[in-house]
């Protein structure tokens, strides 16, 4: 969970800006001046450091000043952290975020959302659907079209998760809104209406995240002496590292293997992420590119780790929930070609983020500041696997697990 930094954590956790820790006209003067100094921040660093800034900038200006005149009218009922929050959906950026939340705050993309919807001919339908989720577990399929969510259509939902417009917002923008609104808040009951098998059904979703998983890894020796290893959301966490070489050193006798990067929506380090990389190289290799704001070009090298190099056939799967720095290896193996991926779109985590500090709340903005590419030039958040098959189905059968296991089988 993600927490607030001191001194003002009982100010931010407050459903109300103005609670008792304001009892003062003047104190609560201050409160607005010192908000309107954390939106200024904010609009600042979007427009000076924002790798992105460019297809933002029509509206950007207006989306800063309803921040700041919403700022500077704070009602008793108005969220501090709430109006924050409005300025960075005109991101519409699933990389942005703050390193705080309250149970108002909206669900983050990938690592809360239990599904993905993308239009197909004019209708919304359900493409991903994230395994033992409130989704799975409710029954949505890959297919389905989505009808209504909490009594909203589409369009109308979209449109609560996009607050400033220059004339009709993008393509990518309300796609981005639809599913960000689906996630749903943290306080909000989630009922979703759709069309599947023939019939109209309405469900009520539980929480959208799966069970977490005590060990880093998974791992299995599966038919045919394929090995198997699934990330379990820790590719931030040193521990990682010596889970995964422990697991590689028992499958060192197989004939292939399967990387799982699909449950890897929280993103990492490259600390957690270079020694794993290194392990299937024999000499320095270059896996990805880092394109600075004046457009400079650096190719990141890593080196072999370990005592000895897997050198067997392997394929690495990724999907909706192939996160920032999962969305990294993935295109690191393929771009070593050392990995063949299979999978579909993933998170789309666009570039490497900063934190921004904001001065009187403490919170931190962390903003994308500058690209991240595979080496054939593509961006990170744009590149899709050359083997392209339903990654995320939900509880049903894992169509990519088998498809992996064929592939290698042959």
């Amino acid at each position: 969970m993600r927490l607030f930094s001191t001194p003002v954590a009982a100010i931010l956790l407050a459903s109300a800006a103005c609670s008792s820790a304001t009892d003062s006209p003047e104190q609560s003067d201050r409160e607005v001046v010192s908000l309107a100094l954390d939106v200024q921040t904010i609009c600042d660093a979007v427009t000076e450091s924002y790798a992105y800034y460019e297809a933002r900038a029509e509206y950007w200006p207006r989306s800063c000043e309803t921040a700041r005149l919403a700022a500077e009218n704070l009602g008793e009922n108005d969220s501090v952290l709430g109006i924050l929050e409005t300025l960075i959906d005109d991101l519409y950026d699933p990389h942005v975020s703050m390193n705080a939340n309250n149970q108002a705050s909206p669900r983050l993309l990938p690592s809360g959302a239990d599904l993905w919807v993308d239009e197909v001919d004019g209708q919304f339908v359900v493409s991903a659907v994230r395994p033992q989720s409130g989704a799975a577990n409710a029954g949505i399929q890959i297919g389905a079209e989505l009808l209504s969510f909490n009594g909203l259509t589409p369009d109308a939902l979209a449109a609560t998760r996009i607050h400033t417009a220059s004339t009709e917002a993008s393509h990518d923008r309300k796609l981005w809104a639809l599913n960000a609104a689906l996630a749903g808040r943290r306080d909000q009951s989630r009922l979703i209406e759709v069309r599947q098998d023939g019939e109209v059904v309405l469900l009520d979703l539980d929480t959208p995240e799966p069970p977490s998983v005590s060990e880093p890894i998974s791992v299995e020796r599966l038919e045919g002496e394929i090995g198997y290893i699934r990330f379990n959301n820790r590719l931030g966490d040193g521990v990682t590292v010596t889970a995964f070489n422990t697991a590689l050193e028992t499958l060192r006798s197989t004939e292939g293997l399967i990387l799982d990067l699909r449950n890897t929506p929280g993103g990492g380090n490259t600390n957690v992420a270079e020694p794993i990389l290194g392990r299937f190289i024999s000499k320095s290799t270059t896996y990805q590119k880092t394109v600075r704001a004046n457009g400079t070009e650096i190719d990141r090298t890593i080196a072999p780790t370990g005592d000895w190099t897997y050198e067997q056939p392997v394929i690495v799967l990724a999907g909706r929930w192939t996160g920032s720095m999962g969305e990294g290896m993935t295109i690191g193996f393929d771009g070593m070609q050392r990995g063949t991926v299979m999978g579909s779109k993933m998170g789309r985590l666009a570039g490497g983020t900063e934190p921004v500090d904001l001065p009187f709340t403490g919170v931190s903005l962390w903003l994308p500041t500058y690209d991240l590419r595979h080496l054939d030039g593509t961006p990170r958040h744009l590149w899709v696997p050359e083997y392209s098959l339903p990654a995320d189905n939900g509880n049903d059968t894992d169509l990519a697990l088998d498809a992996a296991l064929e592939r290698l089988q042959q």
